[in-house]
């Protein structure tokens, strides 16, 4: 992570409580960008020896956003996921299981802030895309985004205007040099028997994940509430862990006076 010159290359999250569980479930149609830069402002304490804020979680580069997303979903709930996915030939609903640890990481370290490459004889200096950019492109219809985040991210084009094939040259550098936060998952249809290779966006269904988990959310606040009086307030600073150590004791009470 490069900010201003400086590289920072350590961060200090602490994990989600129940107050940014149900932001994100009450926000779960907002863009993901906006979503993810809401988050790591809650969450992220420090970048290096800066304290985080939220023009900082902005600057940040596009996968060390999802880098840091994922230590925050490994810190909530832990290192294994399960989700559900379609199988790409018949549609038909496959379960996966897999450990966040078996997520490929290429950490690139950025030591400068912009590049250059010479390109049909002249150079053209570009900077690679932050969460500050995929929001500022939120407003362009879908078809321009990808053009509006290029003319943010090309510094300097040679006095030219870049060509269809030229953009494509400048978003493989970008590609290049970025950090890469990807997951490939190699399956096989137990229905058709097809087998295909599934591009997992881990920051995508830890936000999923989040929107679905409304429901559960408040059932856990009712039962908090109804037996211990605990406020909602103070039931929604716990960490989902430590919540749900006091649910399951709270049920094993339950079940002991049941059986007496």
């Amino acid at each position: 992570m490069l900010q201003q010159d400086q590289f920072l290359n350590t961060a200090c999250l602490r994990p989600l409580s129940g107050r940014e569980e149900e932001w994100l479930a009450r926000h779960r149609s907002s863009p993901g960008a906006v979503r993810v830069t809401w988050l790591l402002n809650s969450c992220l304490l420090a970048l290096g020896d800066r304290l985080a804020n939220r023009d900082l979680v902005r600057r940040l580069l596009v996968a060390d956003r999802d880098y840091l997303v994922l230590q925050l979903r490994r810190l909530t709930f832990g290192d294994q996921v399960q989700a559900v996915v379609p199988c790409q030939k018949c549609s038909q609903k496959m379960d996966i299981d897999f450990q966040l640890n078996d997520v490929p990481v290429e950490c690139r370290p950025q030591r400068v802030s912009s590049y250059t490459i010479e390109l049909s004889g002249r150079s053209i200096r570009f900077r690679l895309p932050t969460g500050g950019d995929q929001e500022a492109v939120l407003e362009a219809n879908s078809d321009d985004m990808a053009d509006e985040l290029m003319n943010r991210c090309v510094l300097d084009n040679g006095g030219e205007p870049l060509s269809a094939e030229e953009k494509e040259t400048v978003v493989a550098e970008m590609e290049q040099r970025a950090p890469q936060v990807e997951l490939e998952l190699d399956l096989s249809c137990p229905e058709c028997q097809e087998h295909f290779l599934l591009p997992f966006d881990t920051t995508a269904f830890f936000l999923d994940e989040m929107a679905f988990k409304s429901e559960e959310l408040l059932r856990e606040i009712h039962a908090l509430a109804f037996h211990y009086h605990w406020s909602e307030t103070e039931i929604l600073k716990l960490d989902p862990r430590r919540r749900r150590v006091y649910l399951a004791l709270l049920n094993e009470s339950l079940r002991q006076d049941w059986l007496n």
